[in-house]
């Protein structure tokens, strides 16, 4: 675990194109996604490489446009992956995609080589290393990998069986890492967008940039005035630092969309509500082992 400026990572960072990201971006020009003058990748001082401004940015300027199919997503599946992923969630059936493309891109080979090689967040943290994780502070943390662990668990089962755990794990993390939530021809999913996905997080407000589907296309596009050499970044939503650290594995230092916990002991065992209340918590993993709830403030 190491610490930077902005973020506490507890996994390796996925690989950076090169120094200028003049080739990943001649790639992606040729798969038909437009960027302007004012959207290079580089180094940033605090969060590795990622897309920051070559020059001043007014509001409603558009940095980017991926074509839609250039995305991937549950809507570009080909027919036999549609067939194999149909009672899968879309974020596993995405998962699966990836799987498939990182081991054949087929001409996407620059945009595969930015996607993560290890699982991030805690998808990468197995055996001992969950001691760091030890204690009341990280039990959301816990939960949402438990429960997203036994949902990926059930997807797996339904694959091909080419695919191993390990390579499954892998492809949710990459989705859980990278792909935004979209609403595309009225549904949300999510999407895996090449260029775009190397803009960086910031908490709501604070953000400078947005996504957006238009004209089968989508589009980053300015949302505040943007000066040069600021890094030009989205937000992946209102997420406590447990999401965070689960999803993409950093933490932000001050983070207002996280809540303290109240730990509350249920009512006494002799109290005839107990059984009711003990019922009503215990399938929603509510309670610890001494049957105390913990109640977000």
């Amino acid at each position: 675990t190491h610490i930077t400026h902005t973020n506490m990572h507890v996994m390796p960072s996925p690989p950076s194109p090169d120094a200028s990201g003049s080739a990943f971006l001649d790639w992606a020009s040729s798969a038909g996604v437009a960027t302007s003058a004012a959207f290079l990748v580089e180094p940033t001082a605090t969060e590795g490489f990622g897309a920051v401004a070559g020059e001043r940015v007014s509001v409603g300027d558009i940095l980017v446009t991926v074509p839609r199919a250039s995305a991937l997503a549950v809507f570009s599946l080909e027919e036999e992956m549609r067939q194999t992923t149909t009672s899968l969630a879309q974020s596993h059936a995405l998962a699966y995609a990836a799987c498939r493309v990182a081991a054949a891109p087929r001409g996407r080979e620059p945009w595969v080589a930015l996607w993560p090689v290890t699982p991030e967040g805690t998808w990468g943290v197995e055996g001992d290393s969950w001691r760091a994780f030890d204690g009341d502070a990280f039990r959301e943390l816990r939960r949402l990998h438990e429960e997203g662990e036994a949902a990926a668990r059930a997807a797996h089962e339904k694959l091909p069986p080419d695919i191993s755990w390990e390579r499954f794990k892998l492809g949710v993390s990459i989705v859980t890492s990278r792909a935004a939530d979209l609403v595309v021809s009225g549904e949300s999913q999510p999407v895996l967008l090449p260029v775009i996905d190397l803009c960086n997080h910031r908490r709501g407000g604070e953000h400078n940039c947005a996504i957006v589907f238009e004209d089968d296309h989508f589009v980053l596009r300015c949302e505040r005035p943007i000066q040069a050499g600021e890094p030009l970044t989205i937000s992946y939503g209102s997420k406590e630092n447990a999401e965070l650290l689960y999803g993409y594995g950093f933490a932000l230092r001050s983070n207002p969309s996280d809540a303290a916990l109240l730990r509350l002991p249920l009512a006494p065992a002799a109290d005839p509500t107990f059984g009711v209340q003990r019922a009503a918590l215990t399938p929603r993993g509510m309670l610890d082992e001494e049957d105390c709830f913990w109640l977000p403030l």
